[in-house]
């Protein structure tokens, strides 16, 4: 990659620094199970993003990449419209 590229890449994703799940482990936003065990993982990463003053800019990373799995943005993979299948 030459400088402009780089340049270009570090101001897109710039909202990142802001995340209030910066320096969290990732697994917390990819969360396994089924049922209510599922459901309960997705609800502590979702608990993360409530407070996040850049969630706004997650999702629509999310949805411009576009990323299929994981919590992204306070949204799970079936509320951006993706199915786990």
């Amino acid at each position: 990659m030459n400088t402009y590229t780089e340049d270009w890449f570090e101001l897109r994703d710039a909202w990142r620094a802001y995340a209030a799940c910066r320096g969290m482990d990732t697994d917390l936003f990819y969360p396994e199970g089924r049922g209510s065990t599922l459901r309960a993982r997705e609800q502590i990463a979702k608990n993360i993003c409530t407070s996040c003053p850049v969630a706004q800019q997650c999702r629509e990373a999310a949805s411009a990449l576009p990323e299929r799995y994981g919590i992204w943005g306070g949204l799970t993979e079936a509320e951006r419209g993706w199915s786990r299948r």
